[in-house]
């Protein structure tokens, strides 16, 4: 079943949106094939990598990216429109995904790795 708004854009926020899934494993593919053809090997969805609330990133390079340290993705798509973020979305270009971004920084905060025997 799918369900409409009366702006159209309902499949964008709910998620329970057909499609949903299918264009967030398309854009963590194209995030992957992206550092791959910049010849930096990944791994998506890795294993023994955790965030605070247990779930996983999408992705982790395989080789140090700064300071040492390898970088990890996490897919997030903010639709200005939704009812949380157009007020400002209105005022300010750009600052859906900011917001969006802030937040995703809040869930990485502390990774954490477990170790697996």
């Amino acid at each position: 079943m799918i369900i409409i708004d009366a702006r159209g854009v309902h499949s964008f926020v709910c998620k329970r949106a057909p499609g949903r899934t299918a264009r967030h494993h398309a854009l963590n593919d194209l995030i992957a094939r992206g550092f791959a053809s910049a010849g930096f090997p990944v791994t998506k969805e890795p294993t023994g990598l955790f965030r605070s609330d247990g779930k996983r990133p999408d992705g982790l390079t395989l080789v140090p990216w700064q300071s040492s340290k390898a970088l990890c993705w996490d897919v997030t798509v903010t639709c200005p429109l939704a009812d949380s973020y157009v007020t400002r979305a209105a005022c300010e270009g750009g600052s859906a995904a900011e917001l969006g971004a802030s937040r995703k920084e809040e869930k990485y905060a502390v990774i954490r790795l477990q170790l697996t025997a």
